[in-house]
């Protein structure tokens, strides 16, 4: 059997090799994947946003990858811009993989989504049989609903419904990161025996221990728009402030919606509670103010997109150990139970000050939920998740194909039987130059 060594991976997110730059911070999640895969002495050709257009330059922090990007600043408003934005990075990637794609044979082409779209970009690597695996973070349809406020039976969103079936077919396998999102894409048409389920945690074993602060403070990592909830916190700061008066509200992040909530902190009063960072703030850095803070925030709204998604801080929280508070959401309440996470109604800033109150009145309790929230979420840490990610890649042999190799041979009456497992087709992804390899179906 041969792992693995050559990946293409292209995606529409923001690489930096130094995850502190705060003028072009890199995307979380591609960079932990890429991290999981040079660990393991995999070669890897980035196709993906860059602060300056680059094609095959290498980085000397991670000698194991080559640069292909494009410079392009998102921007979410007006709606357009996503669509036009997604055409810019769709031309660039298919330009940039077909090239790819004729110079050199990948033992797997890797494409993250948003938009669903870009897994069409790997026609030639496709055309000369390298197997291609979609990782959907986010599902298209549910998000044009939500982002253009219109129902799920609209023709615009009947459209994005049919082009994510195409590319999940396009797929010769399938990442995502809730079974909520696995039955959704099911329900469309997707072959469930290809799925392979892949939590969006993160390596937070690396950081140093919870130091919980002197005074209360309240984090909250998100991106400000208003689906995000980061209002509802800010009005039940304000119900809170004379019961605590040294309480804080540390909000993290950037978005569209930074100037309006800026106004409702300082309209309420509330200039010596509520603080914004500066924007957008690189993971590592958030994490070390989240290991700081008394008790985390995960305010989301009950939109149809909010009920599905179990968001990257609830991940954080929990390994973290940090006490929560969070809207009562159906993609949530999957995962934790009651005695877990001091859940609220959303969208009820009282019900959200209530909890806060309670947990800070009694923080024996709050560690004690907090411990509850890590011991319910422990399969989903990224120490197990990371090892479905590989598998899926073929990096390393799945679990159910080493117990077939164990059992390539059984003994019954004294004889050694050949096992029906080594009648499959390749187990593996195969090696560099093999062609089109049969990808076995994992379910978990």
């Amino acid at each position: 059997m041969m792992p693995t060594r050559r990946v293409l991976m292209v995606s529409q997110h923001r690489y930096h090799p130094q995850q502190m730059e705060l003028q072009f911070p890199g995307h979380p999640t591609l960079s932990r994947n890429l991290s999981e895969l040079l660990a393991h002495g995999v070669q890897i050709d980035l196709v993906c946003i860059t602060p300056q257009r680059c094609f095959g330059s290498r980085v000397p922090e991670h000698p194991g990858v080559r640069l292909y990007g494009i410079s392009l600043k998102p921007r979410r408003s007006p709606a357009y811009w996503y669509l036009l934005q997604y055409a810019i990075f769709f031309l660039w990637a298919l330009v940039a993989v077909s090239i790819l794609g004729l110079r050199r044979r990948y033992d797997i082409v890797q494409v993250d989504t948003l938009p669903d779209l870009l897994v069409f970009s790997t026609i030639v690597p496709r055309l000369r049989g390298m197997p291609v695996v979609l990782y959907v973070y986010d599902l298209m349809p549910e998000m044009t609903a939500v982002r253009l406020g219109i129902d799920g039976n609209d023709r615009r969103v009947r459209l994005v419904a049919a082009i994510e079936r195409a590319a999940t077919t396009w797929a010769d396998r399938v990442i995502t990161v809730t079974d909520r999102f696995r039955r959704s894409m099911v329900e469309r048409g997707l072959d469930s025996r290809k799925v392979v389920l892949v939590a969006n945690s993160h390596p937070v074993g690396e950081l140093p221990p919870r130091v919980p602060p002197a005074s209360p403070i309240l984090i909250l990592p998100t991106t400000l728009i208003a689906r995000y909830g980061v209002q509802v916190a800010i009005y039940a700061v304000d119900k809170l402030r004379c019961d605590w008066p040294d309480l804080t509200l540390r909000i993290l992040g950037d978005g569209e919606n930074r100037a309006n909530l800026m106004a409702l902190a300082q309209r309420l009063g509330l200039g010596d509670h509520v603080s914004f960072s500066r924007g957008f703030v690189p993971w590592r850095e958030a994490m070390e103010e989240v290991r700081r803070a008394s008790i985390g925030i995960v305010p989301i709204a009950a939109e149809g997109y909010g009920n599905l998604i179990l968001p990257n801080k609830v991940f954080e929280f929990v390994f973290l150990e940090i006490p929560f508070v969070c809207s009562r959401l159906p993609g949530i309440q999957d995962h934790l139970p009651p005695d877990a996470v001091a859940y609220f109604e959303p969208g009820d800033a009282g019900g959200l000050a209530a909890q806060v109150h309670w947990l800070l009145t009694n923080p024996e309790a709050a560690r004690l939920q907090a411990r509850r929230a890590k011991e319910a979420m422990a399969d989903l840490a990224w120490e197990h998740a990371s090892r479905r990610y590989l598998e899926a890649l073929g990096v390393v042999p799945s679990v159910e194909s080493a117990l077939a190799r164990s059992d390539d041979t059984r003994v019954g009456d004294n004889r050694r039987v050949p096992s029906l497992a080594s009648e499959e087709p390749c187990e593996t992804y195969g090696s560099v130059g093999e062609g089109r390899n049969w990808i076995p179906p994992v379910e978990y």
